[in-house]
């Protein structure tokens, strides 16, 4: 078992992979949901959400996440991360799109996330930006 130094932590959240988001809840588990995030060194990390979602509720009360990126392929690697977290309306409809389409297009490709994008209706939609504070890399067999 091995640590992943920063630059291959990086570089590793850089590639195109889902990412699990866990929130703290009173009385329950954590509220646990697969995400599309988009990870920027030495800032963090941002995700697109409904601003009265469930998941966005609890980010409120809670004002704290983490987040765990994995590799199912050998060598299994994955990241975890745990933070605060703010929220933001991403505004008009048209800029909800835009954002929508460019986190579309690194999971979806270009056209698909362009065609995503079009059809998004949703005028709540919020910005959750994450800053890292604790980190834990793994590489494993």
């Amino acid at each position: 078992m091995a640590h992943m130094n920063d630059a291959d932590r990086d570089t590793f959240l850089l590639e195109r992979r889902v990412g699990v988001l866990a929130i703290g809840r009173d009385a329950a588990g954590p509220l646990l949901a697969p995400i599309w995030y988009r990870y920027t060194p030495g800032e963090g990390f941002e995700i697109y959400m409904g601003g009265s979602t469930a998941k966005a509720r609890r980010l409120r009360a809670e004002g704290r996440a983490s987040i765990c990126v994995q590799d199912e392929a050998r060598p299994y690697r994955y990241v975890t991360v745990e933070g605060p977290v703010t929220l933001e309306h991403l505004g008009t409809i048209e800029q909800t799109r835009a954002a929508i389409e460019g986190m579309a297009a690194r999971y979806l490709g270009p056209a698909a996330g362009a065609a995503y994008a079009s059809a998004f209706r949703t005028p709540d939609e919020v910005v959750v930006r994450l800053t890292p504070e604790r980190w834990q890399t793994e590489v494993l067999g």
